[in-house]
């Protein structure tokens, strides 16, 4: 969950620097990346016989996390 949510949106942001890419292209990319994982998760984990429930409670930790990512990226980036 850390390295999703803390590391990708950095791993996203310094290849940005050198692409030449606007703000706006550049503010959008990092907030994706800092966005928690998607519900859909929960529906393949289900499908293909994983561990739904961990999926769900994995998918929860990082909604609730990615609150605080997402406000900490949009202040690092305004």
């Amino acid at each position: 969950m850390d390295i999703k949510l803390i590391l990708k949106p950095g791993m996203v942001w310094l290849p940005t620097l050198s692409l030449g890419m606007s703000d706006i292209q550049t503010q959008i990319r990092v907030l994706e990346a800092a966005m928690s994982s998607a519900l859909l998760t929960v529906v393949l984990a289900k499908s293909y016989g994983c561990d739904a429930g961990l999926a769900a409670k994995l998918v929860f930790a990082t909604s609730v996390a990615s609150c605080v990512t997402v406000a900490a990226m949009f202040h690092l980036l305004a």
